[in-house]
């Protein structure tokens, strides 16, 4: 018995030595020698009131150390920064924290002499050593777990927001046990599986700065995790459209009935609140946008109308123009409704969600998402100039891929070309109709006119703007090439870049035209990301509307007349390509690849990151 008390003692000994290297093997150690010793162990009953992530995380080993609890002692500050706020540890955890620093010191410098004299002390120091390291834990591990629930505080608000709005939406009795509430620390659901490892939640993207939250916060939550045993309902943009429209706020009509007029305006109350409180979880989580800590409602209003009213237009009518506007006001619904899927998702599972917000990598990609289509919402569809400009543009880039089987390949297969192809296609369709197209020219290229009149939150945009000289002195070189280069040539040697020309007249147009397209791209390259996927995304939309349209034509047509509708004849007429390659414009439901809301709905902006 005494050989393997010695054994112990030597074993510990040389782990303290190395403990800067190695802290885990220590407390392994440090555990072994207590059971070796027959160290009488303090009361550990306070663990069964920690919050569930944490009892789980102490219950494979009831009587043992964690070392991330030493490594908070060994680090230990009472300042903790979380989602861009200091939050502070109590005075008793901290007094606590520097007693059992004390009782470390003794430890290592005992360990750090021999003789008969220390072997005996050594029990009585380790039983010291334990009593100390089991009252800073229970004083600093609730301060944890209060500081990650004020910290959670935000979005768990944003979640039972989003559990009222669908009551409101589905007219339903709201069940008690979707809602947990913020401020309760035992969780209403059962154990988790200790052994799942994987957590999406939990990585970091690449580039943040590491959380400052203790690391056995972080550890919790992936003990904490597991599957979501709540079927997920799916949203329609039709729905969220008519809630949020303006003509939801307007006066009780005399046919409708009191309680659907209560209902209209209860929901879109209950769409703002949950707007607001959003803008409050993206201004603390969202690291790679912007973090706006405010979104304007009149944004998602604008959307809703616009959408409802191409649901409502005649498709007979500027139905390309339609088909944009609908594509643009979907987007931004679209990014809205994924959002309130991932709320609705992480419904009574708060625990375990890292309580540093921007850790949680699907609720970065839903913000991320959302920002940049309230952004594109608010720089092109409330200017209703733009708006118009934005249609002219897309319905051109749409024919385009309908003309140019090698731009429409480029777009389907998203190569690099495209990068440098797209911004020269935009500025020569902006040239074919400068008057329609200018508001959109001045909101990407606000250089090259005169006047930068308005703007709303911070995005510029114009009306009535002059262009500059340089802008018109461009315009006039591509009036004169017009006159001997037709527009389908023209097209082509803007694809294939000014080396291709041979006219030095037309050589020297492109060349200008190419360094305006790093103007574009280079100077305001985020806002020029959002754009051209947009556009892209218009484009599909116009093309999408030419092939159903050249379908239906070639359905109606009789076999035996041999003819053949404008729409379908030629090889590039319909623009018509295997669906299975291209995509879609149109699909408002969440992309869940990969466990991931977003990652498929942000794929067409990928091509135009640098």
């Amino acid at each position: 018995m005494d050989e393997r008390r010695a054994h112990a003692i030597e074993r510990l000994r040389a782990a303290a030595a190395q403990r800067e290297r190695n802290l885990e093997h220590f407390v392994k150690e440090l555990q072994h020698a207590m059971k070796e010793l027959h160290v009488p162990l303090a009361d550990r009953s306070f663990r069964s009131k920690f919050s569930r992530n944490y009892r789980v995380l102490f219950q494979a080993n009831p009587n043992g150390y964690r070392v991330e609890v030493l490594e908070s002692v060994l680090d230990l500050s009472a300042e903790i920064w979380v989602n861009r706020r200091i939050h502070y540890i109590t005075g008793l955890a901290m007094r606590k924290g520097y007693f059992l620093q004390q009782r470390l010191t003794e430890l290592f410098a005992a360990l750090s002499e021999d003789g008969l004299r220390v072997r005996q002390e050594l029990r009585q120091m380790l039983q010291d050593l334990d009593q100390a390291w089991m009252e800073f834990e229970k004083h600093y591990i609730m301060d944890l777990i209060d500081i990650e629930a004020e910290a959670r505080q935000p979005l768990a608000e944003a979640v039972n927001l989003e559990l009222a709005l669908r009551e409101a939406e589905e007219k339903r009795e709201a069940n008690n046990e979707e809602v947990p509430p913020l401020r309760r620390r035992l969780a209403l659901h059962g154990w988790p599986n200790v052994e799942e490892a994987a957590c999406e939640d939990l990585q970091r993207p690449d580039g943040l700065p590491r959380s400052s939250m203790p690391s056995i916060s972080t550890v919790s939550q992936w003990f904490a995790r597991r599957s979501s045993a709540h079927p997920d309902t799916s949203l329609g943009i039709e729905q969220l459209a008519t809630s949020a429209s303006s003509a939801s706020s307007s006066a009780c009509r005399p046919s409708e009935r009191d309680g659907d007029c209560t209902g209209r305006l209860e929901r879109r109350e209950k769409i703002k609140d949950l707007l607001a409180k959003v803008c409050e979880v993206n201004a603390c989580a969202n690291y790679r946008g912007r973090g706006r800590p405010k979104m304007s409602y009149q944004v998602l209003e604008s959307a809703a109308d616009e959408f409802l009213e191409c649901q409502a237009a005649g498709a007979e009518t500027h139905a390309e123009a339609l088909a944009v506007r609908e594509a643009l006001a979907k987007h931004v619904l679209t990014g809205f409704l994924h959002l309130r899927s991932y709320l609705f998702d992480i419904r009574g599972r708060m625990l375990e969600i890292d309580p540093q917000l921007r850790n949680n990598s699907k609720l970065q990609n839903c913000l991320v998402a959302w920002e940049d289509a309230w952004e594109l919402g608010a720089r092109f569809l409330r200017p209703k100039d733009v708006l118009n400009a934005l249609c002219s543009l897309s319905v051109r880039l749409g024919h385009l891929q309908r003309d140019h089987e090698s731009f429409a390949q480029m777009v389907d297969s998203q190569e690099a070309e495209l990068f440098l192809v797209l911004p020269r296609l935009v500025l020569l369709c902006a040239l074919a109709s400068p008057e329609v197209s200018s508001p959109f020219t001045a909101a990407m290229l606000p250089e090259q006119f005169e006047e930068r009149v308005s703007s709303l939150l911070g995005l510029c945009f114009s009306r009535g703007t002059r262009r500059s000289s340089e802008w018109d002195e461009l315009l006039s070189k591509f009036q004169e090439i017009e006159k001997d280069c037709s527009w389908k040539q023209l097209v082509r040697y803007a694809l294939k870049g000014p080396s291709s020309a041979e006219d030095e007249t037309l050589k020297v147009f492109l060349t200008e035209l190419e360094a305006l397209t790093f103007d574009l791209t280079r100077r305001r390259p985020e806002d020029w990301n959002s754009c051209s996927s947009l556009l892209l995304r218009c484009a599909q939309a116009v093309l999408d509307l030419q092939t159903s349209a050249g379908a239906t034509a070639a359905e109606g047509a009789t076999p035996a007349a041999g003819a053949t509708s404008p729409a379908s004849s030629g090889s590039d007429a319909t623009g018509a390509r295997d669906p299975k390659t291209s995509k879609s414009c149109d699909d408002s439901t969440p992309d869940t690849r990969d466990g991931d809301v977003s990652d498929g709905w942000m794929e067409d902006r990928a091509w135009t990151r640098e």
